[in-house]
């Protein structure tokens, strides 16, 4: 690469900053940064430089995954916890994080008994950066200006990504390539999917951060109420979607059926295609599907009826896990890895959650859902840590620590008593301990996910079997890791003018003819170059 396609201006930076939006994490939801050639901005074989894969089997699962590609499942966690890492990864010098957060910000480190014991155990203080996820892109953007990305970062969404990474992340080829991981076992647990987002011009600049199907979105039911309506909960067609949501409907107890509108699962009644798909070498997007009129109609349909909640398009993330959680609409659409919240926002001790997998349209069979994308982020060394690598790696590596070890136990669950509490042989935790423990600390390095779900007895089983009846056939992205440049400038953007467009044709501002010129409007402003990019970096990654 030469130095001016290695330098990364503030303008250009910042620039593009105003397009981007949480789903362009590198390796998250928009599908990016699967390897790849820095200077050429495409993608390239990764044999020589990807890490091995040495799966942890220090602990057996109640429910084994990994033949139906879904997380193991555990319905104890070990009375006797191995202590996986025997010596503290830090150096006794300060380790700055830069990443994101889902939850509200923890107590700060004077007020944060756990910190202060995450701190002891670490063996070096850790600062955490902490910038609420809708932030993180501007945060990080200004932080690569500014030169203040700390010593290890998530890897934000903004232009000209593999040649950031060259300029402001160290190289870990050295250190993660092939056996070499070997020396950091709990992210050689990680399985080599997940390093496609990791690996630019055959050179390794970042370690994933794992999801995969437990990122899957489906139907959750609130299986009490129900069956307390006498509903069945299997649906067979579109029209008996439709009945079902009327049967749950009723206005004069402010019940609506949708906590929000249902958009991914009734595309998944068309068999629509995961964001794109393949034709011959061509990748075509799933906004080109022939079916987005009839799915138009089936949302419309709901909306006008009044089966989904009127503020539906408005508020917080947040606010459909309440409307689930206390009963007032009984139906959403989520990740699976949702499943620990909805437990935690049911107002009804009795509450039961349920998964409907989408029917298909026209009562053939059974549809299918979309995979979710392998990794949440990917996290980088800071290029100003590279004399500390192996000590940041430990780090990484420590937070990696699989379920079953003590480590895994503190991270997740704090100290005994103070953090969490004892229930049936697990740990539950409480107020104080959920709130101190939000450190964003699975966000900036994580095992393989695991289905543990102790606040409930038997819903780990549930959830288990809920994904193994629905993930073995789900329909992956074909261009899941694969880096685009034009995405990253543009994607979020063009993006959300669908979404928008989504959003005004169900609630009826615009007519479903509109749908057609916003496709050819979307191709033509930076759609088209997506596709073509992406196709070139999937023929370079086989």
């Amino acid at each position: 690469m030469s130095t001016g396609d290695s330098r990364i201006g503030r303008r250009a930076l910042l620039g593009g900053v105003g397009a981007l939006g949480l789903t362009g994490v590198v390796g998250g939801c928009s599908n990016e940064g699967r390897g790849g050639t820095a200077g050429k901005g495409g993608n390239a074989p990764q044999s020589q430089v990807r890490p091995a894969y040495v799966p942890y089997t220090g602990v057996k699962p109640d429910l084994a995954g990994a033949e139906y590609n879904i997380p193991n499942a555990f319905t104890r966690y070990p009375a006797d916890p191995v202590r996986a890492v025997t010596t503290p990864p830090g150096d006794g010098k300060p380790i700055q994080v830069l990443t994101f957060t889902n939850t509200p910000i923890p107590p700060k480190l004077e007020q944060n008994r756990f910190w202060q014991e995450f701190n002891q155990r670490v063996g070096s203080p850790v600062s955490i950066s902490l910038t609420p996820s809708v932030d993180y892109t501007q945060k990080f953007a200004t932080s690569v200006a500014g030169d203040q990305l700390g010593d290890i970062f998530m890897v934000g969404a903004v232009p000209q990504i593999p040649s950031l990474l060259e300029a402001k992340a160290t190289d870990l080829t050295p250190h993660l390539s092939g056996d070499k991981i070997k020396k950091y076992p709990f992210l050689a647990n990680l399985p080599e999917l997940h390093w496609n987002s990791c690996i630019f011009g055959d050179k390794i600049y970042a370690v994933p951060v794992p999801r995969g199907a437990i990122s899957s979105q489906a139907l959750y039911s609130r299986a009490d109420i129900l069956e307390k309506q006498g509903v069945k909960a299997e649906v067979k067609s579109a029209d008996d979607f439709l009945e079902l949501c009327k049967a749950l409907t009723d206005r004069r107890q402010n019940r609506f059926a949708l906590a929000t509108s249902p958009t991914p699962f009734v595309r998944n009644m068309f068999d629509m295609p995961n964001t794109w798909s393949e034709d011959g070498k061509k990748v075509v997007s799933y906004y080109e599907h022939e079916a987005h009129e009839q799915v138009f109609e089936i949302l419309r349909k709901l909306w006008t009826s009044g089966y989904i909640h009127p503020d539906a398009f408005s508020g917080q993330n947040q606010d459909m896990k309440v409307r689930f959680g206390n009963g007032s609409s009984p139906l959403v659409v989520d990740t699976f890895s949702a499943w620990p919240s909805y437990l935690q926002t049911a107002v009804d001790p009795n509450a039961r959650i349920g998964i409907i997998g989408p029917p298909k349209h026209d009562g053939s069979g059974q549809g299918k859902i979309w995979l979710g994308a392998p990794n949440l982020s990917t996290t980088a060394i800071g290029k100003k840590a590279e004399g500390r690598v192996e000590t940041m790696l430990a780090y990484l590596n420590f937070l990696a620590a699989p379920f079953g070890t003590q480590e895994y136990l503190f991270r997740k669950f704090g100290l005994p008593v103070v953090h969490h509490k004892v229930v049936d042989g697990n740990p539950v935790l409480t107020d104080r301990g959920f709130s101190e423990t939000q450190l964003g600390l699975m966000y900036t390095a994580d095992g393989p996910w695991t289905i543990f779900l102790p606040e409930k007895e038997g819903n780990s089983a549930l959830e288990f079997e809920a994904m193994k009846r629905l993930c073995p056939d789900a329909l992956a992205n074909p261009v899941a890791g694969l880096y685009s440049e034009t995405n990253v400038r543009k994607g979020s953007q063009l993006t959300a003018d669908m979404d928008q467009l989504t959003s005004d044709i169900i609630q009826g501002r615009k007519p479903v003819s509109a749908w057609a010129g916003a496709v050819k409007k979307w191709k033509s402003g930076g759609g088209d170059k997506i596709a073509e990019e992406y196709a070139e970096a999937l023929e370079a990654s086989r």
